[in-house]
């Protein structure tokens, strides 16, 4: 506004100085003055053109519905809020359902998986009109509400009738085990209200059959409890199974929180061993990125004293004689630094990275680039489409003597500059392979992201790929798909590959019907679709190995009792936030008409030009 009272002042000067110092006009000149610099002083307003906040009151109410799963579920009042939301509105056409997202009015049961109102809020803010929420009270973000948005809202809540509840809030087991492998896991467990009993009962199944049954002690109520839980080795074939984890208590009011399902894949494929020493960016990033790219179970191991071995995943300590016999069951070791004495009693693939640790005698420091001639190689294939252009240098490279029969994968020069080094040598003795890794921070490669993490994921992929054979290797589809999700919660679909496409046909095949959609992705690649709990086997035609299972579970958190966070209001200011701009103002722009055409016709009457 500073600058409009700005120039209403420069434009009643203006007029001054012409009509009542240079004209001499007397009485008429002030009309004159007053006519231009009225004129004026609305064409500053309309080119400034500064925003107002106005409350706007009157208009039908806008009604928000919670439509989320806790609205319906033991001891909900769906029928109540539903009649009490029309009630409210006068007409289905202001009443908007909310929850996971805002959608309009219909009779249909809540499925939201989720309760977020800020969405709803800003919608109706910008109706005129009074705004009412009708909801059970349990909303995730009421907590983080503006001020703003809540301003003026009157909030009707019909809380939940309280039910005794022991509620399986979580499990966490491995998504892919090795046949023959016992399988542990945890899970959490809630309770509310009086049970009659303090235990329960905790089942896994597969199917119809049942593969483990444990009795349980149940946390004080209200309270929450981790336990564990192992499955015996030999349970499960090799395959996909969809493990169904289920806990029964006496008095339990609500069954829609019992059960909980995981996607696990069990390979016959023999396991990866790494072994690192020390446990430096080097090692620990090569066994995670193993971990992503081998079709089968990797483990970890890590030395962080001369007297202590951990596992790299739990952290927990694991002795020598362990790791030997790990070692010696493995079908692939790949070692990290100096291992000798954890090697003997191996005689299987191996893959060596002495750079960079004590068991390099001898290195050349310095910046190391790969040389984008790939050599030819039976690892060649792999590093053709790489960006060799993108990676960052190596250093510490360690010279070896390449003999006859080795072959090279990968070359390196000095400050790109220079002799080719071998990178990478790979042998074949006797059907006996075995890798070799010259240089040392091709961890930073990972580090960096974008073209340079995925050249750094072909190279561990195609050392893999060649030392356990083609069929190791889990080759990433262009598409892949959320395992399991929540009840009310979409399937996340991302594209992994570039360019993302704007939209993609899958189809989903479940156990009594099969449906097609359109997945459209956003920026990131990741596309979204809601489904009815179930077990999905989905595929994209047209696209090579878009295929896979997902589980769209029956448990929500909306089933659990959860206490109320948005509590009841009666406002009865209700009013509507909305933003006024003078440009908005049609008159505004016939006073400026009106004025400049009277000073002009004036002007004529004066006998001035």
């Amino acid at each position: 506004m500073l600058w409009v009272v700005v120039g209403g002042v420069l434009s009643a000067a203006i007029g001054g100085v012409v009509y009542l110092w240079a004209e001499r006009m007397g009485t008429v000149g002030a009309g004159l003055a007053a006519l231009r610099a009225t004129a004026l002083t609305v064409l500053v307003l309309l080119l400034v053109n500064p925003a107002r906040i106005d409350r706007v009151r009157g208009g039908p109410p806008t009604v928000l519905l919670d439509a989320s799963l806790s609205m319906g579920t033991t001891g909900g009042h769906w029928r109540e809020a539903r009649d009490t939301a029309l009630a409210l509105a006068g007409t289905p056409a202001r009443v908007l359902r909310f929850g996971s997202a805002l959608a309009s009015f219909d009779t249909m049961p809540p499925e939201d998986g989720t309760t977020q109102l800020s969405e709803a809020l800003r919608a109706a803010a910008a109706r005129s009109g009074p705004v009412v929420v009708v909801s059970d009270g349990g909303v995730d973000d009421a907590g983080v509400l503006s001020p703003v948005l809540t301003q003026g809202v009157t909030v009707v809540v019909l809380p939940r009738d309280p039910v005794p509840d022991a509620a399986l809030l979580d499990v966490a087991i491995e998504g892919r085990i090795q046949r023959g492998d016992s399988v542990p896991g945890t899970f959490l467990v809630s309770t509310v209200g009086p049970l009659t009993r303090a235990t329960g009962r905790f089942e896994v199944f597969t199917g119809q059959r049942r593969l483990l049954v444990n009795e349980i002690t149940l946390p004080p109520s209200p309270g929450m409890a981790r336990r564990t839980f192992l499955l015996p080795a030999g349970l499960l074939g090799a395959g996909v199974h969809v493990l169904t984890f289920r806990l029964t208590t006496s008095g339990d009011g609500e069954p829609g929180d019992d059960v909980r399902q995981r996607v696990v894949s069990v390979t016959d494929q023999p396991h990866v061993v790494v072994l690192v020493n020390p446990p430096d960016w080097e090692g620990r990033f090569l066994a995670s990125t193993l971990a992503e790219v081998a079709h089968t179970t990797v483990r970890g191991f890590a030395r962080v004293r001369p007297d202590r071995w951990v596992d790299m995943r739990t952290l927990a300590p694991v002795s020598a004689m362990e790791i030997r016999a790990t070692v010696r069951t493995a079908g692939l070791v790949v070692a990290r630094g100096d291992v000798v004495p954890e090697l003997a009693g191996f005689h299987g693939p191996l893959w060596r990275w002495p750079a960079g640790t004590e068991a390099a005698t001898q290195s050349m420091p310095g910046d190391w680039y790969v040389t984008p001639e790939t050599p030819s190689s039976p690892v060649g294939g792999r590093f053709a489409s790489v960006a060799w252009d993108s990676v960052a240098p190596v250093e510490d490279l360690v010279p070896v003597v390449v003999a006859p029969g080795d072959w090279v994968g990968l070359s390196a020069r000095l400050g790109r500059r220079g002799a080719d080094r071998a990178l990478l040598v790979g042998r074949d003795t006797g059907g006996l392979r075995s890798l070799t890794t010259t240089g040392d921070g091709f961890w930073r490669w990972d580090l960096k992201g974008g073209a340079a993490r995925e050249a750094y994921r072909a190279f561990v992929a195609g050392g893999v790929d060649w030392l356990l054979g083609a069929d190791a290797i889990r080759r990433i589809s262009a598409l892949t798909a959320s395992p399991t999700v929540p009840r009310g919660q979409p399937l996340a679909f991302r594209w992994t590959r570039t360019p993302v496409p704007d939209s993609l046909v899958v189809r989903l095949s479940g156990p009594d019907s099969s449906f097609g959609s359109v997945l459209r992705f956003d920026a990131q690649g990741v596309a979204r679709l809601f489904a009815p709990p179930g077990t999905y086997r989905w595929s994209a035609p047209g696209v090579a190995g878009a295929v896979g299972l997902s589980v769209v579970e029956s448990y929500s958190d909306e089933f659990r009792p959860r206490p109320v966070t948005l509590h009841p209001v009666v406002r009865a200011d209700a009013f509507s936030i909305v933003e006024l701009r003078p440009r908005e103002r049609w008159w505004l722009f016939v006073i400026v008409v009106l004025a400049l055409l009277g000073e002009w016709a004036w002007r004529l009457r004066r006998g001035l030009p």
